[in-house]
């Protein structure tokens, strides 16, 4: 029985506990995160270069089809509020190799496990907390790179007047002090690295003398009862899409299939296989 308070367990966020983040693990959840990032974007006035073509109002791109890429919902009175998605490294390579190649290239030639975290957006008129929900997201997408996924670094490319919530507050270790332009949304973005490994150290130094929720020290390095919760109850919802799913989006939805070209679907493939092997193995 003492299992059992886990399996019922959500993750709730907001001064009353009335907004949960669930793990977008069915086609229905993947494709509110999906249409909550394009909205977001385009009322930014972004020049959106993904989903627009197709009249279907949907941010997907071939990382997010990667079956082992994680998707998180904010979700507020059934309401889509919130999203970010974790993209783990692969033959695919990472969204940044797009725009920021060499970096990326120098972190893989170190033997650094990546991962980079995507499109963490909230929406707007919601009433929190500037920094509470991205705060919350950016700490599932660290347990999940850190824990489930053994990352060493997480990686970001984000809009370049976003740049101090990533120095000031996560302590980025590696921005770059020169912004690229964005070929899918328009936008001046910069690169950022947070090393996983000295993260703990840098985070008591600069965060643990503070108290209530200023204290990101003990925001993202809980005690070990509740990391084993929030981490238990990530495994039990990690799902990866599967092949219905990738046609859905990657065909019905969107040309991110017929688009991306006949060696990248074949390596896509080839990790759905494995996913597929795992699945039946366990």
């Amino acid at each position: 029985m003492e299992g059992e308070p886990r399996k019922g367990y959500t993750y709730r966020f907001g001064p009353e506990n009335n907004g949960t983040i669930v793990v977008a693990n069915t086609q229905l959840l993947r494709e509110k995160v999906f249409k909550l990032v394009y909205d977001v974007y385009l009322s930014k006035g972004y020049d959106l270069r993904i989903g627009r073509e197709s009249g279907r109002g949907l941010w997907c791109t071939m990382h997010s089809l990667h079956p082992d890429t994680m998707i998180f919902l904010a979700q507020k009175a059934g309401k889509p509020v919130g999203a970010v998605i974790v993209i783990p490294d692969s033959r695919l390579g990472l969204p940044s190799d797009l725009i920021f190649p060499e970096p990326l290239a120098s972190l893989r030639a170190d033997g650094r496990r990546l991962c980079e975290v995507s499109s963490l957006v909230v929406a707007e008129g919601l009433e929190l907390g500037v920094l509470e929900l991205p705060l919350h997201l950016c700490r599932l997408a660290y347990l999940t790179i850190g824990h489930l996924l053994k990352g060493t670094d997480m990686i970001a490319s984000f809009m370049a007047h976003h740049s101090a919530f990533y120095s000031r507050f996560l302590l980025f270790d590696d921005i770059l002090p020169d912004s690229r332009l964005s070929p899918k949304t328009g936008q001046q973005v910069r690169f950022g690295r947070l090393n996983l490994e000295t993260m703990k150290s840098r985070y008591e130094t600069r965060y643990n003398h503070l108290n209530g929720r200023r204290n990101l020290y003990r925001w993202f390095f809980m005690s070990e009862e509740e990391r084993g919760v929030i981490l238990e109850w990530l495994q039990r919802n990690r799902r990866p899409m599967t092949s219905e799913e990738l046609q859905y989006f990657g065909t019905c939805k969107s040309n991110i299939l017929s688009g991306a070209g006949p060696d990248s679907v074949a390596i896509l493939m080839e990790y759905y296989r494995k996913a597929s092997a795992v699945k039946v193995q366990v």
